[in-house]
């Protein structure tokens, strides 16, 4: 027998850019249950996006400034960023061309060490 298994889709983390937010699909919300805010980040030499979960601890301690500070609302089965100027600096960074594209779609991976989930471009 030669069985080729199928992947699990609804097991993959993705984030989905849009012209106007970030969607994380269900997998990727399980690390952002517990926050209502994220910080949102570029790493142009690695060509990385960076979402990284804030907890209330860390707002109540303020260690983040509050214009860092990105509200993710979740849903039954996605979460969302709104943030159309995070979008046109990944547009700029990364050549985005949401009149060619809809959409971006990629895998995500979620760092246990720095606690950021990361896209790579």
């Amino acid at each position: 027998m030669n069985f080729e298994w199928s992947t699990n889709d609804i097991a993959t983390k993705t984030l989905t850019i849009y012209e106007t937010n970030l969607t994380l699909n269900k997998a990727a919300c399980a690390h952002f249950e517990d926050v209502s805010f994220v910080l949102l980040g570029i790493d142009k030499e690695n060509k990385q996006i960076g979402i990284k979960p804030v907890t209330r601890d860390d707002i109540n301690n303020e260690i983040y400034l509050k214009n860092q500070l990105h509200r993710i609302s979740l849903g039954k089965s996605y979460g969302r960023i709104s943030n159309k100027s995070f979008v046109e600096d990944l547009c700029q960074v990364f050549d985005f061309d949401f009149s060619k594209e809809q959409s971006y779609k990629l895998n995500v991976k979620f760092d246990v060490v720095h606690h950021i989930m990361i896209a790579q471009l």
